[in-house]
């Protein structure tokens, strides 16, 4: 049996909450319909992975095989640019754990699946995404002793506390920076694994989602969304900011994300650690002007960059079987 799995991009908004109580690192976040991650697998008495892609992925997969203990003929058709901020190793990792176990038989929930291949550790936005697509809120992590640690179980990753259908007729414009990286696990981990609590952020950031974004998004008024998007932007920024080039993770995203502003955009920010900068707009005329606008204003100010348009996803991943 041949099975393909389709997913695809997620945007990292920020966080409603650093720590406060019992939640650290309370995330946002949404999905979106490109760049995707397309794999093909067929069970086999060996692994053999073909890369279509230039992503460098091959070693993820030999992870996800040898941590589920399965072997298969393994094809990655399509892939998301890795280390850019798009969640990547999420869906690519969750994509071939699902495909490599149904071959077999087997019906893991997508959250064992998660636990089974290391994902959740700080944010559960890419999980949720997805499986389930759309804008999601999720429950973050319970640190211990003030320090936040790998899942024990399923149970402690984070998972969606609120899932909204995005509006149809929203569009992002997002802008990849060439040559340049954010920051790995390995090199987030000294970062992330020690929240600390500081009570004006925490207050605007409660305030900014309650308040402002989430009763937007009901609404579907994007511009709404988009100005509360970009404080909670600033304030998560200033938040990490001893630990990246300022606000953002280098003076290249900081200047797309202002491009996007000047450009019309209702909000703009930094997915993730970077470098990947977005923007959000309504309507395809709107969005082919602000896409033009990119292009242009990252030409002039020398940026070289992907820049593209991208849907909201409002469904998680999908499944067929090719052969039986």
């Amino acid at each position: 049996m041949l099975i393909q799995v389709e997913s695809s991009a997620r945007l990292h908004l920020g966080f409603y909450t650093i720590l406060s109580d019992e939640v650290a690192y309370g995330s946002i976040g949404l999905a979106i319909d490109n760049p995707k991650v397309i794999v093909n697998v067929k069970r086999s008495e060996r692994t053999e992975i073909r890369d279509l892609t230039e992503t460098g992925a091959k070693r993820d997969v030999e992870e996800v095989a040898k941590l589920l203990g399965l072997t298969g003929e393994i094809e990655i058709l399509s892939g998301i640019p890795r280390h850019v901020g798009l969640g990547s190793t999420t869906q690519l990792k969750l994509s071939i754990a699902y495909a490599l176990t149904r071959v077999y038989g087997l019906k893991h929930s997508i959250l064992k699946l998660a636990f089974l291949t290391g994902r959740g550790i700080v944010s559960g936005i890419g999980i949720a995404s997805f499986r389930h697509g759309g804008f999601i809120l999720d429950s973050g992590r319970s640190p211990i002793g003030n320090k936040i640690h790998k899942p024990r179980s399923p149970r402690e990753i984070p998972r969606a506390m609120l899932r909204m259908a995005i509006p149809k007729s929203w569009r992002f414009i997002v802008a990849i920076p060439k040559g340049i990286r954010g920051l790995d696990e390995r090199q987030e981990t000294p970062i992330l694994e020690a929240p600390t609590s500081k009570g004006r952020i925490e207050h605007e950031l409660h305030d900014t989602v309650l308040l402002h974004m989430l009763p937007a998004l009901a609404r579907g008024d994007a511009r709404s969304f988009g100005k509360a998007l970009t404080k909670l932007q600033l304030l998560v920024g200033e938040y990490f900011s001893s630990f990246q080039d300022g606000k953002f993770c280098c003076w290249e995203t900081e200047e797309l994300v202002k491009s996007l502003i000047e450009g019309g955009a209702y909000g703009a920010g930094q997915s993730s650690w970077g470098p990947t900068a977005y923007g959000i707009t309504e309507g395809a005329k709107k969005a082919k002007g602000l896409l033009d606008y990119m292009i242009k204003s990252s030409d002039k100010i020398g940026i070289e960059s992907e820049i593209f348009i991208a849907k909201p996803r409002n469904r998680g991943f999908t499944h067929k079987i090719i052969e039986t």
